[in-house]
């Protein structure tokens, strides 16, 4: 009977350790991890951190009011990174149910090279494109993945990096939130007339 208890003891201990070191895996930036962390919560993250925010609809970007009793419901809080070299500000999307939905940490261009040596060594890559065009759809970018999480950092131009975490099923809406790609409005070149005989 003591064998059988000890067994069972151990075997729960290990299912506990496992299942905790499964939610560890999960990318956690700051605190925060799409798909779990609730409105609520986030906003204790900002506090403690003494980022200030400023929350907007995620259609209009009407800002709204502390008091509005849809806040939290389809909107997003930006914010101001305090004292991180390097970082210079965070979006935090929200869903329907106030759970987060997406982030996205906006960075000097030149954290571009640092940030991806770190993120290689922490998710699987899906996919790279490192010779990709400014303003385009073929941005430069690398994207990785952890359990349903896709993280993808984006030079989208020589002063434009950011880092978004994303649940794959919503990659798509936010992958070119809050910008647009400027392909089809590119002037073309005028060809001097010489360039017929190449």
């Amino acid at each position: 009977m003591k064998k059988i208890i000890i067994w069972v003891t151990v075997l729960t201990v290990m299912l506990i350790l496992n299942s905790t070191a499964f939610t560890a895996e999960r990318p956690n930036l700051f605190g925060l991890e799409v798909g779990k962390t609730t409105y609520e919560d986030c906003k204790k993250i900002l506090i403690t951190q003494d980022w200030n925010y400023q929350e907007y609809e995620k259609k209009q970007f009407k800002p709204i009011d502390e008091k509005d009793p849809d806040r939290g419901k389809n909107t997003f809080i930006l914010s101001k990174l305090k004292d991180m070299k390097g970082a210079r500000g965070i979006r935090l999307f929200f869903s329907s149910q106030s759970i987060l939905d997406a982030i996205i940490v906006t960075m000097d261009p030149d954290m571009f090279a640092v940030v991806m040596d770190e993120l290689d060594g922490k998710y699987d890559l899906v996919k790279k494109n490192l010779m990709g065009e400014d303003f385009t759809e073929n941005y430069t970018h690398v994207l990785w993945e952890k359990d349903n999480i896709y993280i993808e950092l984006q030079k989208l131009s020589a002063h434009f990096v950011r880092l978004l975490y994303v649940e794959k099923v919503l990659y798509e809406n936010y992958k070119d939130f809050l910008f647009k790609p400027y392909e089809r409005f590119r002037r073309r070149e005028i060809k001097p007339d010489w360039m017929k005989d190449l």
